[in-house]
């Protein structure tokens, strides 16, 4: 297996621009790196057991993540900043097909592609597959530098200091296969912003940059705000500001970031302070254990290193093909358009800056792409948004460029898709992760969850738009992958026992703000059966509609009666009578047999 740097060995040269870096892919995939993985995989099936501990780092190190379903795999496609081409779409259209025995792909929260129920013997064809349209899945998994995240409207947003892409794509490109950040203590996840509003969260990453500027001897010169240590699960925490600017100039924001890559890995000068207990080997936690001015001082003590000296080749690392739009005539709709038309230009539908030009949310439900879907959208995404799209946190996608003219159209082809809904970031436009549908750490099946509480909302048919901007986000354990601390409202699965029988439930945690713009966390409230959680999520919307002041939003209002209030307005969801009158409050969403808690080791800790 690939050798990797160990702790305490000293810098080494890293090849950040490979002399076949092509502009319009983000990285450059080794043929030799597949076929190494082929041959270890192959070397495992043939001593499984006594390779394991040897192969999980290596193959997690590939994006590659083991399920709770014995003999699949879970593939973790890398997307920085969330871009997608058509071809990769194509691609992932027939990965889908071919490879995944649910028949889908699903858009993460961290604004990946996931493909599930894969079996590793396909893996590395699967590999091939995605390297033949740039794609790869290196270091999307283990305890490195995991997948950039962006903000989707990056390069077309009015109230930008600048666009960000080029430098996410400068700093993904040096830290992959960088040396520095291959045998961290834990995951890194990383995150930038354009401008204020800060749509790409950074406040809730190990490391986040927001674009400024500033002027010095008549010039303008780039830099970011950088942002370390925040994060979500267990322990929500939102980052402290370690730099206010630092320039873009010779790559100096990426030597900063390594220093502080370099502190985590040394654990802040505490062996095995986070390394002897992996659930809490974090930056928030080391920074909260000697403080951002200790960690400070101890980056800036890398920073004075030769090592840190060296500039980088900005001009190369930040090559990226532009984005436009469509050449030629736009697409124009044969027919009436769609009923829902007019309401989907007021949810789906954003101006750019550039004249005659919108961005477009296109709402996939739970996040889940058919095969079909993803060879429609990569049609569509020709046709309307120059060959080009973004994903976003909460697992829709963005069309960019799309001329106006050409809306009616578009709307006809993606409804056409199933995927039309005029829906975007609006109360049924639920987020959730996989949960135990393949999840080794999942306790509730969060997808089933989710695409219940979607039908209830819609149900309501409430067109109330401080109803409409409430969030819901479901997370089948305490990880919180669908970042529910972040929503409105947010719903955590557990569980509890009626007897000796578990039944599936969720804790409900109210008043969380979204992550654009910093946001704060939500609050625990009460923990409420999984086949409930519809109803008693529909009883605190009819509440705050009874109780609010006028023009109240939500939030406001949960501020002002305190989260805790609703605790005894919930009680009559919380009692379950025996299995033999509620069977159905016995089971998960989805599921028909008796819920039962059955929680894997978790990989990412390993």
């Amino acid at each position: 297996m690939q050798v990797k740097e160990k702790r305490g060995e000293p810098h080494k040269a890293h090849p950040a621009v490979p002399a076949d870096l092509q502009p319009e892919r983000v990285f450059v995939i080794l043929d030799e790196e597949i076929e190494n993985f082929e041959r270890e995989s192959r070397r495992f099936r043939r001593d499984e057991e006594g390779l394991l501990d040897e192969f999980r780092p290596f193959r997690l190190m590939h994006g590659i993540y083991g399920q709770r379903q014995e003999d699949t795999q879970m593939i973790r496609v890398k997307l920085p900043y969330g871009g997608v081409s058509a071809d990769q779409m194509d691609a992932c259209a027939v990965f889908a097909e071919k490879y995944s025995g649910y028949r889908r792909g699903h858009i993460t929260t961290r604004e990946n592609f996931q493909f599930h129920f894969v079996p590793l013997d396909d893996v590395p064809d699967v590999m091939r597959l995605l390297a033949s349209v740039g794609l790869t899945t290196r270091e999307a998994c283990g305890n490195t530098v995991r997948n950039v995240t962006g903000c989707p409207y990056a390069g077309t947003c009015a109230d930008e200091v600048f666009d960000a892409t080029p430098y996410l794509v400068a700093y993904a490109r040096n830290m992959l296969r960088n040396p520095i950040c291959q045998r961290l203590p834990r995951k890194w996840k990383t995150a930038f912003s354009s401008c204020a509003s800060d749509c790409a969260g950074t406040p809730f990453h190990d490391m986040g940059f927001i674009a400024k500027v500033k002027r010095e001897n008549g010039r303008e010169v780039r830099g970011f705000e950088l942002r370390v240590g925040g994060g979500l699960s267990t322990m929500p925490r939102q980052a402290d500001t370690i730099y206010d600017f630092v320039p873009v100039e010779n790559g100096e924001y990426i030597r900063v970031t390594e220093a502080m890559l370099k502190v985590f890995d040394k654990e802040g000068g505490l062996p095995n302070f986070l390394r002897k207990n992996m659930a809490k080997a974090r930056v928030k936690f080391l920074i909260k254990k000697i403080g951002i001015e200790e960690f400070r001082r101890q980056v800036d003590e890398e920073l004075a290193q030769p090592w840190a000296k060296e500039p980088l080749d900005m001009e190369a690392l930040t090559q990226l093909a532009p984005e436009g739009p469509t050449l030629g005539e736009p697409p124009v709709n044969g027919q009436q358009p769609a009923p829902e038309f007019d309401r989907w230009l007021k949810t789906n539908v954003r101006r750019q800056r550039q004249e005659g030009h919108v961005a477009i949310t296109v709402t996939v439900p739970m996040g889940n792409l058919s095969p079909e879907q993803f060879r429609g959208l990569a049609e569509i995404m020709r046709r309307f948004s120059g060959g080009t799209a973004r994903t976003q946190q909460n697992q829709n996608l963005v069309l960019r460029w799309v001329r106006e003219d050409a809306l009616p159209a578009l709307q006809a082809e993606l409804t056409a898709i199933g995927l039309g809904a005029a829906e975007a970031g609006l109360i049924a436009d639920v987020v959730a992760c996989p949960g135990t549908d393949s999840c080794k750490m999942g306790i509730t099946s969060s997808q089933g969850a989710g695409y219940a509480l979607r039908d209830a909302m819609m149900e309501m048919g409430i067109d109330d738009p401080l109803v409409q901007e409430i969030t819901i986000k479901v997370s089948g354990c305490p990880n919180g992958c669908a970042m529910h601390h972040l929503a409105a409202i947010g719903l955590q699965g557990s569980s509890f026992k009626a007897g000796q029988t578990q039944i599936p439930c969720y804790d409900i945690f109210l008043g969380g703000g979204n992550y654009i713009g910093g946001g704060k966390f939500g609050t625990r409230v009460a923990r409420i059966p999984a086949k409930r959680t519809p109803q008693a999520i529909k009883k605190i919307i009819s509440v705050y509609m009874d109780e609010r002041q006028d023009g109240e939003p939500f939030l406001d209002y949960i501020d002002r009666v305190g989260p805790k209030y609703f605790d005894p307005l919930l009680t009559e969801f919380k009692e379950v009578g025996p299995i033999s009158e509620e069977i159905d409050v016995y089971m998960d969403w989805g599921k028909d047999e008796l819920f039962e808690v059955i929680r894997g080791e978790g990989e990412c800790a390993l």
